[in-house]
């Protein structure tokens, strides 16, 4: 069976990481680069721990940089939800290779026209990597077979009433995306936080030793941290895991198709994703957004990756 050549464009925080741990025990996808863009923290950050994390992993795939602000204006201040790092303070061993020559628009491009039209874009980020490729190299939809984003929301958000992060950090680049004409698949919040992990769910995930337990045990103990200083249960939801899921295995997502729209003005709900469910902006569907997620399959699929990494 061939592999699906994949991109994983991020902001590489905790879940981002998740997500790259979950891509990299597949036997179904081949990563041909990480892209490094600005969001969970700053590109400072999310650049050298796709650089790490290639490394420990043992991914043999490009990492590039990418952006370090929105297409338009400035840097949106960033909550501290994945620590000072991204990764929850964990301490990765510093990579000996360092970042491709090329900027991260330029490398998905290219690895698009490698890819010859089947190449799919795992965008858990902002999409502002995205949003430049398409408007400097506008010819680079063609080659690229569907855009499966972590981001937005039919419901509510996580930043604003209505917003979802990586969408309201960067609104012009969603609405570039939406607009561009190559297929995408929406897994918003409506989906991700069907499948959020108790304590006891995440316990039960690492009972076994793994050759990467820095790095999940090392996470694991951040969120236990982190959610009792703020007062918070202990639960969490690895969004852009799901994400990597949904193209592993399509079947953990219910989609269905409809016109999504990105709010780029608004001063109340900026950066909210307008899903026209009543058809009343007369518009063909351009996004494929996910309604419900199968939290038993995606955590067997969780229960699996982990099984790839044991010692």
């Amino acid at each position: 069976m061939d592999k699906i050549p994949v991109i994983i464009d991020c902001d590489t925080g905790t879940d981002d990481a998740w997500a790259i741990v979950l891509a990299n025990s597949s036997d179904k996808l081949d990563i041909r680069a990480l892209t490094a863009v600005n969001g969970n923290v700053e590109l400072k950050h999310t650049g050298p721990n796709n650089l790490n994390l290639r490394e420990y992993l043992n991914i043999d795939c490009r990492v590039a940089l990418g952006a370090d602000r929105p297409v338009i204006g400035g840097v949106n201040p960033i909550p501290d939800v994945h620590g000072e790092n991204g990764l929850g303070g964990v301490e990765l061993p510093k990579a000996k290779r360092d970042f491709d020559e090329k900027y991260a628009w330029d490398v998905i491009a290219e690895e698009a026209e490698r890819a010859a039209g089947e190449l799919v874009i795992l965008a858990v980020g902002p999409l502002t990597n995205i949003a430049i490729t398409f408007l400097k190299h506008p010819e680079a939809k063609k080659n690229i077979k569907r855009i499966v984003m972590m981001g937005g929301a039919f419901g509510t958000g996580n930043t604003n009433p209505y917003a979802e992060f990586n969408i309201w950090i960067d609104p012009h680049a969603c609405d570039i995306v939406f607009k561009s004409g190559v297929p995408i698949t929406m897994v918003g919040l409506d989906a991700t936080r069907m499948t959020t992990l108790t304590g006891q769910e995440q316990e039960a995930l690492l009972t076994q030793p793994t050759k990467i337990d820095l790095l999940l045990r090392g996470m694991r103990k951040y969120f236990i941290e982190s959610h009792k200083a703020m007062g918070r249960p202990d639960a969490v939801t690895l969004h852009d895991a799901l994400a990597v899921a949904a193209v592993i295995d399509p079947t953990v997502l219910h989609t269905e198709k409809y016109y999504v729209v990105c709010e780029t003005k608004s001063s109340q709900s900026v950066g909210q994703t307008v899903v026209d469910f009543k058809g009343h902006l007369h518009r063909e569907p351009n996004v494929d957004v996910a309604m419900s997620a199968d939290k038993e399959k995606f955590v067997q699929m969780l229960r699996d990756c982990i099984a790839c990494y044991a010692q």
